[in-house]
């Protein structure tokens, strides 16, 4: 009977996971570009090129973000603070509030996340590095290990986004 209960509740979370994901989500690229203390995240191909005219060099493609509100997903914010020259990214209002006491102003949202790991998602992690007030992004575990070896904090999982490699620019199915 135990089995069978175990069996029944992992066809209903899978199930329950299933009805979650919106059948062919438009996935768009976060561009991530870098210069010397800060890392810079757009959805905006015009920011990249922007941002390269103010020193920045271009990274590629950070993570895989929706452009629009799908089912279980929320905002990332994206904050400035010309004072240290610092982006930083967050999915908590409480921490955009937090941030602009801090002297960030918020700039934009260049898209939705994912707040739980569902629809074969992976994690976001958030690092921040206080001598330089550089925050980080990545999906890799093991550029998240480097940094951390560089003296980042890791701040853990910001948010969950479409796993790297399935699409870019357009839709799944």
């Amino acid at each position: 009977m135990k089995f069978l209960s175990a069996v029944l509740l992992a066809i209903a979370t899978v199930i329950s996971a299933t009805e979650q994901c919106p059948s062919c989500p438009a996935i768009i690229p976060l561009f991530r570009s870098y210069v010397l203390t800060d890392h810079f995240y757009t959805e905006a191909p015009s920011e990249v090129i922007s941002a390269g005219n103010e020193g920045y060099s271009p990274e590629g493609i950070g993570a895989g973000i929706f452009p629009t509100q799908i089912t279980s997903s929320t905002p990332l914010f994206r904050l400035f603070k010309n004072a240290v020259v610092d982006h930083a990214y967050t999915t908590s209002t409480d921490e955009v509030v937090a941030l602009e006491a801090e002297g960030y102003v918020l700039e934009r949202t260049p898209g939705f996340v994912y707040t739980t790991q569902i629809c074969n998602s992976v994690p976001l992690y958030g690092l921040f590095l206080v001598s330089m007030n550089d925050h980080f992004l990545t999906t890799s575990t093991s550029e998240r290990a480097s940094a951390i070896a560089e003296g980042y904090t890791d701040q853990g999982i910001v948010a969950y986004v479409p796993a790297p490699g399935v699409i870019v620019q357009g839709n799944s199915c």
